[in-house]
């Protein structure tokens, strides 16, 4: 639908569109034999540059166009309603002259934004300390920064037909693969729904395997590691809206991974991934384990550690299983306890409720005194996981782990993991394979552990990427 010459018609179809919004407004002005009529969301706009920047220059400069009288603000010229609507909603003020079909779009939109501030759910030693906030521009200036090369590559994408969000997917070109872009171009473009609730929902929307606990995109909300993995020949999705950006395609050993890792030593950053990679281990296996031995096979265990454990489950009416599956429930209701509620009293729920629960349940004979070390040293060691959506898998799996080994023992403990490493190895992202690569070998100098930088040559395998060397003479100094 194009534009009238009329100004009124122009208003009645502006607020059709607009559902008769109360916060819809114009406002009208004469220069000299000219007669303009100003259309702007009054909730979306900042009024001193409305009247700054464009209502005096019209005022003075009365016989120019209004391009020329207003050459401060970027200015579009559009006859077409719908977009001169979808910059209504942008925060842009509209400008049309009594008589002409054009309407000049002028950027007047409110900033109302946090400041740039310190990562919360990623804090590392050494590093930046700048973290990605809502507003979509200043992610992309703050990435623009980091990466000063003409090679990235920003897109624009509106998703959602109600809330009409944008979205923007961040590459570097002579290093992506470019399948991989054309593909994840052709999922975002197909997806049909009112709003998105970004990340979340675009992991969801593009997950290839839809059961699966194990996330298959990496969130992270540093724009440094955002860099290091577009370097590697990545892709990026930053939403409008979202302090968090996507990552992908990544594999099973990126959730293991900590910006710390490349800022020591490599020796120490080696340890503490590999202890990562242990924890994940113990987090999901730990009770599972223990209700194996306690159940079946008590004999495998040295004799002075099995008269420990039957001492200590000598009054315990409660199966081992129960005795697990319980304690789990109770470290989870006291961890959303202690995330839901406000800090000052969150905290003091974490630890004044541990101690008093696990002295009361021991004391009360419900479980055994190993029991508890079992499950807080299982609690303790899915906190070590870097990435949020890793731990929180890792705290979900214990519980086919423990009803296996309640059935099995050892056995079913086995096939536990037997069916985790399948279904690992059954995951693909963007036709990636999700866990091979860590364990194929070069990859394995920056999957199991954090070898030297230079020895560091090629791009992770993951990335598909034709562009592979990445570090040519890292150390010339010793020629």
């Amino acid at each position: 639908m194009k534009s009238d010459r009329t100004v009124a018609n122009n208003t009645l179809s502006f607020q059709k569109l607009l559902s008769n919004s109360s916060d819809f407004q114009t406002s009208d002005l004469t220069a000299g034999e000219r007669q303009y009529r100003l259309y702007y969301l009054d909730t979306m706009i900042e009024f001193a540059i409305v009247r700054d920047h464009i209502i005096q220059p019209l005022l003075v400069h009365k016989d120019v166009s209004v391009r020329q009288a207003v050459p401060i603000l970027h200015v579009i010229e559009t006859e077409l309603l719908a977009e001169a609507t979808m910059a209504l909603m942008e925060g842009k003020t509209i400008v049309q002259v009594e008589g002409e079909a054009t309407l000049y779009l002028f950027g007047t939109a409110m900033n109302k934004e946090r400041s740039i501030n310190i990562p919360v759910n990623e804090r590392v030693l050494r590093g930046s300390n700048e973290a990605l906030i809502e507003n979509l521009d200043t992610n992309l200036n703050l990435m623009r920064k980091l990466i000063a090369t003409p090679d990235l590559v920003v897109r624009y994408y509106r998703i959602g037909r109600r809330s009409n969000t944008k979205i923007a997917i961040l590459y570097l070109k002579s290093i992506v693969n470019e399948d991989i872009v054309k593909e994840l171009d052709r999922r975002l473009v197909s997806i049909d729904i009112d709003y998105i609730e970004a990340p979340g929902f675009i992991q969801e929307l593009m997950d290839e395997k839809s059961f699966s606990l194990f996330p298959q995109m990496l969130v992270t909300e540093r724009p440094d590691r955002v860099r290091s993995y577009l370097m590697d020949g990545k892709v990026a999705i930053l939403t409008n809206g979202s302090p968090d950006g996507l990552i992908l395609p990544v594999s099973f050993w990126a959730f293991f991974q900590s910006p710390d890792d490349y800022q020591i030593n490599w020796l120490l950053g080696s340890t503490f991934r590999i202890l990562r990679i242990f924890c994940f281990i113990i987090a999901i296996s730990l009770p599972g384990a223990y209700v194996a031995m306690v159940t079946f096979d008590p004999r495998i265990l040295p004799f002075e550690i099995a008269l420990t454990l039957q001492s200590s489950m000598q009054f315990i009416a409660m199966p081992a299983v129960l005795e697990a599956v319980s304690m789990l429930l109770i470290l989870e209701i006291l961890r959303e306890a202690t995330i839901r509620l406000p800090s000052p009293i969150g905290q003091t729920i974490g630890v004044v409720g541990g101690i008093v629960i696990g002295t009361v349940v021991v004391q009360s004979n419900l479980v055994s005194n190993t029991m508890v070390v079992v499950v807080a040293f299982t609690g303790i060691a899915s906190f070590i996981i870097p990435s949020y959506e890793m731990s929180s898998a890792a705290r979900l799996l214990p519980y086919p782990f423990i009803f296996m080994s309640a059935i099995l023992g050892l056995i079913g403990l086995e096939l536990a993991y037997l069916f985790v490493l399948a279904h690992l190895s059954r995951l693909h992202m963007m036709g990636v394979p999700y866990f091979y690569t860590g364990l194929n070998g070069g990859s394995m100098r920056d999957t199991l552990i954090r070898a030297p930088i230079w020895r560091l040559r090629t791009r992770a395998k993951e990335s598909l990427t034709n562009n592979k060397v990445r570090i040519r003479n890292p150390r010339g100094w010793e020629k």
